[in-house]
């Protein structure tokens, strides 16, 4: 080196260009979450054809049930989760259907719809549910959760954010 302000400046202008490849790294890292959950907002989920829930619809199929998969964003990982959803005869909704969550409000375990019964019956501890969610026996403290859902275009649809918690 010529001078020791050119070393000064050499050094310095060293440091400063480490400084900012390590700080744009951290910042991106830690604002990606907040870009990726903006552009995945919105998109619903299909539950399939319309005319599958024509029996529901009708009253000769009590509830049928659907299982689909979603990703989530979770921190900085990604993960695929599977939902479980009944799909039952609703007269107060404009589609006549209503989707119902299979989780019971008890301690999570998983329903089953009962065609001898026409109920939807928890096997952990005996919580019944009625077709239209509500609790009819057992220890559930509330009814199956109700997840709106939408028919357009012969397609039945569901809006994700309805499984945030």
């Amino acid at each position: 080196m010529a001078s020791r302000r050119a070393f000064t400046f050499t050094a310095l202008a060293a440091g400063a260009a480490a400084f900012a490849s390590v700080a744009g790294a951290a910042l991106s890292f830690a604002l990606s979450p907040l870009v990726r959950r903006a552009s995945a907002a919105g998109a619903a989920l299909d539950l399939g054809a319309a005319k599958d829930f024509d029996a529901v619809a009708s009253g000769a199929l009590g509830a049928a049930e659907v299982v689909l998969e979603r990703r989530i964003e979770d921190g900085y990982m990604t993960r695929k989760v599977k939902e479980r959803l009944a799909v039952v005869k609703d007269a107060s909704s404009p589609f006549g259907l209503a989707a119902v969550s299979t989780t019971c409000t008890h301690l999570g375990c998983g329903v089953a719809w009962s065609a001898a019964k026409k109920a939807f019956l928890c096997p952990c501890h005996g919580g019944v549910y009625g077709a239209d969610g509500r609790v009819l026996a057992g220890p559930p403290p509330r009814p199956l959760a109700k997840v709106p859902l939408v028919v357009a275009g012969g397609r039945v649809t569901v809006d994700p954010s309805a499984f945030e918690a």
